[in-house]
């Protein structure tokens, strides 16, 4: 009697977890039933979104207004046609391996249904392969500027809302030798991207009459730049041209205010740097008379820019930069997608999104552009002023709607 009482508690208690895990919706795998009810076509199942940011480490300053950007959207969003969200957000602290393991916890083990990723190159080129590969669900780039992944890799499945190499620094190179001076030093970190923006920043520069006499690498992680400052004054350029985001880029900035270079040489800095809260509350005033190349600045005169600022202010009490909107954006284009294609099949999300689609952003008006999978945007030129001490950045000029080329450019490589 007491073998057979046990062995009715024991069931009893098995049904009783299985009750409880469906009630909390618990993370029990139901892709057999998603299929199904995707095949009949009349599926409301959540919309998964799985994103794997840099939110610790010497990137975090752009992995973490990625994260509040897709947080305001989809607050202000909730549900995509009658869908329910669900967001989960992986660290991979600035290790391409370690997104990698996080793209397999996101989609085996919650199975997401779309991945967003990819805050600097390196990471950005491992998700892509991955990706790629498995053809099952994709991956929208949220920073990650390599230009490859218009050309060489690039992937049905991989699609990008911030920026290429490319968009910036052929811009840069353009403005600089327009509006700065012909003789410019480059200092830019010793990495992919820092290298790749060398790269496209060169030839336009060149192609409007510019020499560049010097480049100097930094090493991710410097902390004393005072040798790379003694180059640069020896060289007694007109424009100093840097790239050198997170952390290493604002002690760079205070150490060329503090060398006395800031009133001798034009900074022009190309990666979205001198405008971003966290640079402005370390740096200061260091950032007056810069000049800073990007795709998005929080004083743009818009009515959705308008309504954007506001809501993020009310939520997380700072402006927004460009990595911000990068995210909101995120948000809008998974949205639009989800909506057109009426499905959660990677199939079908990625036919809707090679048609090409237009997105009403912050940042003016932007087109996912079908043949290099980049956004089509404005680059806009803007310049830090100090009055009463207050610091805002000012336009200057606007080179509008800049496309990538279809085609790899085929530059010489530094």
């Amino acid at each position: 009697m007491k073998k057979s009482m046990g062995k009715f508690f024991q069931i009893l208690a098995v049904f009783s977890l299985l009750f409880l895990a469906a009630c909390s919706g618990s993370a029990i795998d139901s892709s057999s039933n998603d299929d199904s009810k995707e095949s009949e076509g009349d599926s409301k199942d959540p919309v998964k979104m799985g994103f794997i940011l840099s939110l610790t480490g010497n990137f975090a300053s752009m992995g973490t207004p990625v994260k509040e950007g897709i947080e305001l959207y989809f607050e202000e969003n909730p549900e995509i046609d009658g869908r329910k969200v669900e967001l989960f957000f992986e660290d991979d602290a600035g290790d391409p391996q370690a997104a990698l393991r996080k793209y397999e916890q996101l989609t085996l083990n919650q199975g997401v249904n779309i991945v967003g990723g990819g805050t600097v190159g390196s990471i950005a080129l491992a998700l892509r392969d991955k990706v790629d590969t498995d053809k099952k669900v994709p991956l929208i780039n949220v920073v990650g500027s390599t230009d490859v992944m218009s050309w060489e890799k690039k992937s049905d499945y991989v699609w990008r809302t911030s920026f290429s190499a490319w968009q910036y620094a052929s811009i840069s190179g353009k403005f600089t030798a327009e509006g700065v001076g012909k003789n410019a030093v480059i200092i830019a970190s010793d990495y992919v991207a820092g290298h790749e923006i060398v790269t496209d920043f060169i030839p336009s520069f060149e192609e409007g009459g510019g020499k560049v006499s010097e480049i100097v690498w930094a090493p991710l992680g410097t902390s004393d730049f005072s040798s790379y400052l003694t180059q640069i004054d020896n060289s007694k350029p007109e424009a100093v041209f840097m790239f050198i985001p997170g952390a290493d880029g604002s002690r760079f900035v205070k150490q060329y205010q503090e060398f006395g270079l800031q009133d001798k040489y034009t900074l022009v800095e190309g990666g979205s740097l001198l405008n971003a809260p966290f640079n402005l509350k370390a740096v200061g005033n260091a950032v007056v008379g810069g000049k800073m190349i990007t795709n998005y600045f929080p004083e743009l005169e818009n009515e959705v820019n308008e309504k954007f600022v506001k809501a993020y202010q009310a939520k997380f009490n700072k402006i927004p930069d460009n990595y911000v909107v990068n995210g909101y954006d995120t948000g809008k284009l998974i949205s639009q997608v989800v909506k057109e294609a009426g499905s959660l099949d990677g199939e079908k999300l990625v036919s809707v999104l090679k048609k090409g689609l237009t997105i009403d952003s912050p940042r003016g008006p932007i087109e996912m552009d079908p043949v290099t999978h980049t956004l089509i945007q404005n680059m806009y030129v803007i310049e830090g002023k100090e009055t009463n001490g207050e610091i805002s950045f000012e336009l200057i000029k606007t080179y509008e709607n800049i496309k990538m080329p279809e085609e790899n450019v085929g530059y010489k490589k530094y």
